[in-house]
């Protein structure tokens, strides 16, 4: 086997091989099957060529000869016949060769001729000839001519109907039109090659030309994902350029190496070639980017996409802090721009199943609406790249192909592309028909399909900053609804949270506080705040007092500290609530208890008064008789001036319990204040037979403390002892030197330093279990006419005096009050 026979045999396989490629890839696609047609056509034509070159009797070489060129005028037909599918892709193949019956006539014709005695009239092979020498008869040139008309017409019908179509139609008449062209100049080329150069060997190659059509026009009607006819111009003569210039590169280094060399070796052939070959590797890539370059100018209006500046603009446009429908409003121009496309819808799963569009809004029709389980969905996200209509109609037929290819054409978008965030698709972008015609090449599909996946992470930063910007109004709005002040600072003691109700209970406006030193509060949230990172804890309930312009307001407050999902302290927090209605609360159920002390005081002390007043009216009716005695005027004098001096000092202690006065803090004896109380309830301890048994054994009792306040807190403590025992029965009252206050107490705001200890212990009736948390709360009471504010209040004003109340009790066995007061610190001489 010669080299022509090889060249031969590569071509018929190639040819072959192609074409079942082609129509394996989809056999029910009509363009498909023609294409089949015609490589079958080259095929035999490839064949019958084969044969002449191995013919042994002049008989066959000459059959074989008008063979060849009678399948080679059946060439135009098939042209013709794939022409018509590419046109209409629902035509099948036996309506195409009738569409184009002329031509099928004219062919027929044409092999008539070239089967006939008048096209050849001999033909014998020659020892050493490619060919055989063939004498043509007068019917060789009007098998000329009909040839030469059919490519003229047929490259006419070509130019023609590529202005009237867009689209892949466009593009695949035009990958026809370039196989036709290529192929042709290919063969043409190196049949006048040889002639020129006298070299037998270059002529040897036309059979090429058949795999150069073949490829060219299988890409451009098999491929699935193909570039324009002008991007694989583009780089076919980039590539040529770069081939032409290297081989002319490598020639002019050779003949420069062998005349450097040929002055010291006797033959430099091995040494200009190696110089050859590194001028041509040196200069591969150079080469390369340069003819790149002058081909992309050639066909820059053709292709105008400029995809690095896409990809910024993408870019940036994913580093943007935006909101999703802005953001979505900028990838749409974006995409829209760029690709010169007539409408550009976005969906996102807003639905539980299906995709709908998000951006722009539908005006009216029928929406759109993809299933997140449908083809277009599954098959988006089994491939990862854009799905075109074009793309569906070049793959083989599944149902999930033709339920895509269906949903593709009922909703008119030429280009479906996926967004996926890692394995989550987040949208589905829809692209309509190019304005200017042309295709969504694989160029195009690529650069949307980064562009896609760009936008997925912009949307997913748009999703957090939207999720960060709700949640911040969200708390603002809830913030703000509180009824309680709320202050927040960081790590760094700027403040962070400063709501509307500490605005109004402090009387600073936020501006003037928020991201600010913590120092810009008042100073005893301040001072809160910074206990709080200092000592790493929290506090609860402690009543702090703030300036509000010239105005004093009471609050209780409770802070705490917040930590990071690591256990980093991030800040801390203090809520406060105002106390001034509860401030004038407590004061009026103050003044209501004492009314109601009095009250049961008074019932008692009605009988102290009597004796005296019942001695003093004994003497008085006894005056007019006895006046004359001075014994009796000296006793009667003596005793009216103690029993007064007695009433007198009886009302006196009750109009001082009765009396409201403003809190005052100064020196108290505790144990002064005790023995008062202790006087105020002495007639209801005889009334009741109720023993008292007094130990006043603490060796220090001086407080700061309001007196007043401390007679009534013990009062009450005393009375309901008193009305829990019957007769007979004990009450105890001691006191003692305590330690420092517990944990607990230090960190709710009591003062540190030694306390005292007083225990008021009866023997009564007791507290029943269930009720011990409650018996400080206002209006609870077991008492059947009871109101439930004495032990309240007594609370109240222990705690305000720095105190601690704790109670023990059993029921049937009675109860005992620990209360405590912290001493008076010793001032230093």
């Amino acid at each position: 086997m010669n080299l022509f026979q090889a060249i031969i045999v590569l071509a018929l396989v190639g040819n072959a091989t192609l074409g079942l490629l082609v129509l394996s890839s989809n056999p029910r696609r009509a363009v498909n099957r023609a294409f089949f047609f015609i490589v079958a056509l080259m095929t035999f034509w490839l064949a019958s060529m084969f044969a002449v070159t191995v013919a042994f009797r002049d008989s066959a070489t000459r059959f074989f000869v008008c063979l060849t060129s009678a399948f080679a005028g059946f060439l135009p037909l098939g042209a013709i016949v794939l022409q018509a599918a590419i046109v209409k892709p629902d035509i099948t193949l036996v309506q195409v060769f009738l569409k184009s019956r002329r031509w099928l006539g004219a062919a027929l014709a044409a092999t008539a001729l070239c089967l006939s005695p008048v096209f050849v009239v001999s033909s014998r092979a020659l020892p050493g000839k490619l060919l055989p020498e063939t004498v043509y008869g007068w019917g060789f040139p009007v098998y000329a001519t009909y040839l030469a008309g059919a490519i003229a017409l047929m490259a006419l019908g070509f130019w023609n109907t590529a202005k009237t179509r867009t689209g892949v139609q466009k593009t695949e008449i035009h990958f026809l039109q370039i196989g036709c062209v290529f192929s042709l100049s290919l063969g043409i080329a190196l049949a006048v090659l040889g002639e020129v150069l006298h070299n037998r060997d270059i002529p040897q190659f036309v059979p090429i030309a058949a795999l150069v059509f073949d490829a060219f026009v299988g890409y451009g009607i098999a491929t699935r994902r193909i570039l324009s006819a002008s991007a694989v111009l583009q780089r076919v003569i980039a590539y040529g350029l770069m081939t032409g210039y290297l081989a002319a590169l490598y020639v002019a280094a050779l003949w420069l190496g062998r005349q450097a060399f040929g002055w010291l070796l006797a033959d430099p052939a091995d040494l200009a070639h190696l110089l050859a070959a590194l001028a041509v590797a040196f200069s591969v890539s150079p080469a390369h980017g340069a003819m790149q370059a002058v081909a992309h100018r050639l066909f820059a209006t053709a292709h105008p996409l400029n995809v690095n500046a896409l990809l910024e603009q993408a870019g940036a446009m994913a580093r943007e802090v935006s909101t999703e429908t802005n953001l979505m409003a900028h990838f749409a121009d974006l995409v829209a721009d760029g690709f010169g496309a007539t409408r550009i819808v976005l969906l996102r799963p807003l639905e539980a199943d299906a995709f709908v569009p998000a951006y722009p809004e539908p005006l009216g029709g029928k929406p759109i609406r993809l299933r997140a389980g449908g083809a277009i969905a599954e098959l988006l996200a089994r491939d990862r790249a854009a799905l075109t209509v074009d793309t569906l109609h070049r793959m083989r037929s599944t149902p999930t192909v033709a339920e895509a290819r269906e949903t593709m054409k009922e909703i008119g978008a030429a280009v479906a592309v996926g967004s996926f965030m890692r394995t989550e698709m987040k949208a589905i972008l829809l692209l309509f028909s190019k304005k200017s015609g042309r295709i969504y090449d694989l160029r195009d599909q690529r650069t949307l399909q980064l562009l896609c996946d760009q936008f997925a992470v912009a949307l997913e930063n748009a999703n957090l900053y939207t999720a960060v910007q709700n949640s911040k109004i969200y708390n603002d709005i809830l913030l703000d609804s509180l009824t309680s002040g709320i202050v927040a600072v960081d790590s760094g003691r700027r403040v962070t949270v400063f709501n509307q109700r500490a605005q109004g209970l402090t009387g600073l406006p936020e501006s003037s506080v928020v991201n600010q030193p913590m120092t810009a509060l008042p100073e005893p949230l301040c001072r809160a705040l910074e206990s709080i990172l200092a000592s790493q804890r929290g506090f609860r309930d402690t009543e702090l007092s703030i300036r509000r312009g010239h105005e004093t307001v009471p609050i209780r407050a409770s802070g705490a500290l917040f930590h990071s999902h690591t256990g980093k302290p991030l800040g801390a927090l203090v809520a406060f609530d105002d106390l001034t209605l509860f401030k004038k609360m407590e004061e009026q159920i103050r003044r209501s208890d004492r009314l109601s002390s009095i009250g049961t005081l008074s019932a008692g002390m009605a009988h102290e008064i009597k004796n005296p007043l019942v001695t003093i009216k004994t003497f008085a009716k006894l005056l007019p008789q006895r006046h004359h005695e001075a014994d009796f005027r000296d006793t009667f004098h003596e005793l009216v001036g103690q029993e007064v001096t007695r009433i007198d000092t009886i009302v006196n202690r009750l109009l001082n319990f009765a009396r409201p006065a403003p809190p005052v803090l100064k020196p108290v004896s505790l144990h002064g204040v005790l023995e008062n109380s202790l006087h105020l309830v002495g007639p209801q301890l005889y009334q009741s037979g109720i023993e008292l048994d007094l130990h006043l054994d603490a060796p220090r009792d001086l407080i700061d403390a309001d007196a007043e306040q401390l007679n009534q807190t013990f009062v009450n403590f005393f009375l309901n002892a008193i009305q829990a025992m019957k007769r007979p029965g004990m009450l105890t009252v001691r006191t003692a030197l305590a330690g420092p206050p517990p944990e607990a107490a230090r960190l709710a705001g009591l003062p540190d330093g030694e306390r005292i200890q007083v225990d008021v212990q009866d023997t009564g009736c007791g507290i029943a279990a269930e009720n011990l948390d409650k018996i400080f709360d206002p209006f609870f009471t077991t008492k059947e006419h009871g109101v439930g504010l004495g032990l309240s209040v007594s609370h109240g004003i222990v705690r305000e005096h720095g105190g601690t109340i704790e109670v023990e009790s059993r029921k049937g066995q009675g109860t005992v009050f620990h209360v405590q007061f912290p001493l008076r610190r010793a001032v230093a001489a």
